[in-house]
């Protein structure tokens, strides 16, 4: 049954759900006779399927003589723990190379999406019929094979604006290629109110966009290309999101990577405090800094199952989460049985995405007296770092490298100091031609116990270019890491929110790691965020910090 916006509207307040399923890839732009798809990731491990039932996915669109949204109810369907569920605009589809695909669980111009309980809909800023439930809206007829769900907007700031929602609250938004604004669009924010009228027994629910000017929204600088889209390189991680092209594919119903401890602006800690059969072991973790939008930054933490050991799959178990809402409510410790497990914390934003997922290996994991372990990849060396305490008790230490996370040997010995209380050491190699290492410490005691690290791992530096944050909050300086694929002269602004300029220099990169060092000035407010902007000539990478 229809229902009627009043225009005397109540208060609405955005809220951001803290649920599982994420937007993981969007084929926006289909060449010739192909066909628009989009795909969710399950990233809870979680036995129990979630309903696709109460989702909504809503674009926005504008032209010449008309402004508006189409909205998507899903079908009544079910995706399972670490999974993927497709829609496309046909089934089979052809995408990006490749011909009548089945990867996909229902198309939107099927008899089947309609029969259960799914529809799109084209609803237009204007105010000819007030009895469709949308006094601000009227709703136009769709043609017979809809194939422009995800409509090219023009200009800059966003190519694609896209909401999804679950049960009415706001799962995942995201502004996509021709520049990627931070925020939502001015001109979606200035829209009226839309009332939204779900199938069957799904929640019903209306949008207030004037509400969205703070909403966390995950951005693309780069465009898409003909025949091409968005994906994200690692399933369900937040920032990770790129264009695709001839090096980067579309995976329907397979798997974009896997998330590690590298990725993500939130700074963690993740240790093993070993124990016995009987007490159980325990695993302290802590958010150590973050940016403010990543707050409040949920703690997840799973027992490694041991079917696919260092990523988080279906066979791992979820044993509890802790919250934080700022920085300081942690550390939390987690008992946990067998006292010899592999655990694993999965760090989630704000925003609903994975952020970072840290893996502790169990073999006697340093107990508080290893402070932290940390790696950077530059000038073509993978550089490691690592502070203990007691150092006076350590003989030295023994680095492993692996090529597979599991299977380790080692590749190079240093030998302790001789300094008393806290000690800081580093080892640095030529990086591996490999797509993926990974390395751990086997630290050495003078009475020869030894003892373990957690792991960290690098990706290869022919991987696509990447800008990140090294320490966020910034303070007078902001510092930078970013993968460049070849030596080359770029430059680095930065932006406020709203796009105004604020700084801007070149700097000379060198192919692979460069840490990227620039003064913040006086124009630069504290607790305030901006956006860093790299521009290479050939692509603009963006991240957002707080400067403090």
């Amino acid at each position: 049954m229809k229902k009627i916006l009043l225009l005397t509207i109540p208060c609405i307040f955005v809220l951001v759900s803290k649920s599982q399923l994420l937007l993981n890839e969007v084929y926006s732009d289909p060449g010739k006779i192909k066909s628009e798809f989009f795909e969710l990731y399950n990233a809870s491990a979680s036995s129990t399927p979630i309903s696709t039932d109460d989702l909504t996915m809503i674009t926005y669109f504008e032209t010449n003589t008309q402004r508006g949204f189409y909205v998507m109810d899903l079908p009544n369907l079910s995706v399972g723990p670490k999974g993927y569920f497709v829609g496309s605009a046909d089934l089979p589809f052809d995408y990006q190379g490749v011909s009548g695909s089945t990867a996909s669980d229902f198309s939107w111009n099927s008899p089947f999406f309609t029969a259960n309980n799914g529809y799109i809909k084209k609803w237009v800023k204007r105010a000819n019929n007030l009895a469709d439930g949308n006094p601000f809206y009227d709703e136009e007829i769709l043609p017979v094979d809809f194939d422009d769900f995800f409509f090219r907007l023009s200009g800059t700031g966003a190519s694609f604006s896209i909401f999804l929602y679950q049960g009415g609250v706001l799962k995942n938004a995201l502004n996509l290629g021709c520049g990627g604004a931070g925020g939502v669009l001015p001109s979606i924010i200035n829209m009226p109110p839309l009332w939204v009228d779900m199938s069957g027994t799904a929640t019903d629910f209306l949008i207030d966009f004037s509400t969205y000017g703070s909403i966390p929204v995950e951005t693309v600088q780069q465009d898409a290309g003909s025949d091409n889209g968005f994906i994200r390189t690692a399933d369900g991680i937040c920032g990770s999101w790129t264009k695709s092209s001839a090096q980067v594919q579309h995976t329907p119903k397979q798997s974009n990577g896997f998330g590690d401890a590298t990725m993500g602006v939130i700074s963690a800690t993740a240790t093993i405090q070993r124990g016995t059969a009987a007490t159980g072991s325990n695993f302290i973790y802590d958010v150590t800094a973050a940016p403010t939008t990543s707050f409040p930054v949920t703690l997840q933490v799973y027992r490694d199952g041991g079917v696919d050991p260092i990523h988080l799959d279906p066979a791992d178990v979820f044993i509890e989460q802790n919250v934080e809402n700022v920085v300081t409510d942690g550390p939390f410790t987690t008992k946990f049985f067998p006292y010899t497990a592999d655990m694993m914390l999965v760090v989630v934003s704000s925003a609903g995405c994975i952020d970072k997922i840290m893996y502790s290996l169990n073999e006697g994991v340093l107990p508080l007296k290893f402070l932290y372990f940390t790696g950077q990849s530059r000038n073509n060396l993978n550089n490691l770092q690592w502070k203990i305490a007691s150092n006076e008790n350590v003989a030295g230490f023994e680095i492993l490298r692996s090529y597979d996370g599991s299977n380790f040997n080692s590749c190079g010995t240093i030998t302790g100091t001789n300094k008393t209380g806290e000690e800081l050491y580093s080892f640095s190699e030529a990086a591996p031609s490999a797509n993926k290492v990974y390395y751990k410490l086997k630290m050495v005691s003078k009475n020869r116990a030894t003892e373990y690290s957690t792991v960290v791992s690098f990706s290869s530096t022919t991987q696509k270019q990447n800008l990140r944050v090294m320490t966020n909050p910034v303070k007078d300086k902001l510092i930078l890491n970013f993968a460049s694929n070849k030596a080359q002269v770029a430059e680095l602004k930065i932006y406020s929110l709203n796009g105004a300029l604020l700084q801007s220099e070149k700097i000379s990169l060198n192919q692979g790691g460069n840490i990227v060092s620039l003064p913040t000035t006086n124009s630069l407010n504290n607790k305030a965020i901006y956006i860093a902007e790299l521009n290479t000539g050939d692509e603009k990478f963006s991240v957002k910090f707080l400067k403090q």
